[in-house]
C-alpha cells in the first residue's frame, strides 16, 4: 500500500463537490471571467455565505465590506478564490467521520490555528501570497483521518504504539502503514489537483531540510504546527502557554525562521481571536467548548 493507492481507493469517499471541481475548471480556462465562476459559486447558497464572511472577517482585515461573490473574487484572485473554495470542501467532504473514531471539533480547531498561525509566520517574514499558508496549514492533517476512515483497524495499531512504546504518532504510522499522514495528505491533495505550492510544505513539513521546493513555506509549517499544538494544549486542556520550557521552544522555532526570538513568545495567545472566528466561519453550527 502507498500514499496514492490509498487515495485511489477512497477516491469516491473523498472526493470534492461538483462546484469546486467547476471552478477548478474555469479558473484553468484564460476565457474564465469572475461572472462565470460567481454563476458556478451562487449554485451553492452555504458556499456563497461562508466565502463572503471569510472575506469580510478580520482575517482579511478589508477596509470596506464585500457584499458580493463577483466583489470578492475581483478583491481576492483567482488563485486565492480557488484555495478558498477547495478548503472549505474540504471541511464538508471529512465532516462525516464517527466522533468515535476522531474529535473532529479538536481535529479542526488545531488545523484553523495551524493555518491562522502560518499565515501570521508568513507574514511575519514576508512570503508573497501569505494568505495560501493558511490552507496549507488548514489541510496539512486531511491524511490522518483518510487513515482512520480507511484503516481503522490498524490506526489502532498506530495509537498502541504512541502509548505503550512511546513513540510519536508520525513514527508510529510510518511503522505500521510505511508511510504518514504527511505523505498521504500530499497524495490527497494532489489528486484533488491543488497546486504543489499547497501540497509540497505538507509532504515535507516533518523534516523542512528534505524540502527541495518551497523550503522558506514547509518551514513556516512546521512551526505552525508546533504553534497550533501549544494553542490546543493551553485553550481545551488548560495547559500553560506562558512557561519557560514554552518560551525557549517558540524562541527556538524564532530563530530557526530568521525572525527575532521575542517576536513569537506571545503567539498562541495572540491567534487566539482570529482562529476563534475563523473556526465558526468554516464549521458554521459546530460548537466549540473550552
Amino acid at each position: 500500500m502507498t500514499p496514492d493507492s490509498l487515495v485511489q481507493e477512497a477516491e469516491h469517499l473523498y472526493s470534492l463537490p461538483d462546484v469546486a471541481l467547476r471552478v477548478n475548471q474555469l479558473i484553468g480556462d484564460p476565457a474564465s471571467q469572475p461572472s462565470d465562476l460567481a454563476e458556478v459559486i451562487l449554485c451553492d447558497p452555504a458556499l456563497s455565505a461562508r466565502l463572503l464572511r471569510l472575506i469580510n472577517s478580520a482575517f482579511y482585515a478589508r477596509p470596506h465590506p464585500v457584499e458580493t461573490v463577483t466583489q470578492a473574487i475581483n478583491m481576492i484572485g483567482y488563485e486565492a478564490l480557488r484555495d478558498l473554495v477547495f478548503a472549505t470542501s474540504a471541511v464538508e467532504v471529512f465532516k462525516g467521520l464517527p466522533r468515535e473514531q476522531m474529535d473532529m471539533e479538536r481535529f479542526w480547531l488545531n488545523s484553523v490555528a495551524c493555518g491562522v498561525a502560518a499565515r501570521k509566520l508568513a507574514s511575519l517574514l514576508s512570503v508573497p501570497e501569505s494568505e495560501r499558508l493558511f490552507i496549507t496549514g488548514l489541510l496539512h492533517s486531511l491524511g490522518k483521518l483518510v487513515l482512520l476512515g480507511q484503516r481503522p483497524e490498524a490506526y489502532r495499531d498506530v495509537l498502541k504504539l504512541t502509548e505503550q512504546d512511546g513513540l510519536d504518532v508520525f513514527a508510529a504510522e510510518q511503522r505500521v502503514f510505511g508511510f504518514n499522514q504527511a505523505e498521504l495528505t500530499a497524495a490527497l491533495l494532489r489528486n484533488w489537483q491543488l497546486p504543489e505550492s499547497l501540497w509540497q510544505p505538507i509532504a515535507h513539513h516533518l523534516d523542512p531540510e528534505a524540502a527541495l521546493h518551497y523550503r522558506p513555506e514547509t518551514e513556516i509549517l512546521c512551526a505552525a504546527r508546533e504553534i497550533a499544538n501549544l494553542f490546543q494544549a493551553s485553550m481545551l486542556d488548560g495547559e500553560a502557554v506562558q512557561s519557560d520550557a514554552v518560551t525557549q521552544r517558540l524562541q527556538a522555532l524564532a530563530k530557526r525562521l530568521g525572525l527575532a526570538p521575542e517576536s513569537m513568545t506571545d503567539l498562541p495567545c495572540d491567534i487566539n481571536l482570529q482562529v476563534t472566528e475563523m473556526y465558526e466561519i468554516m464549521l458554521p453550527g459546530w460548537m466549540l467548548v473550552y
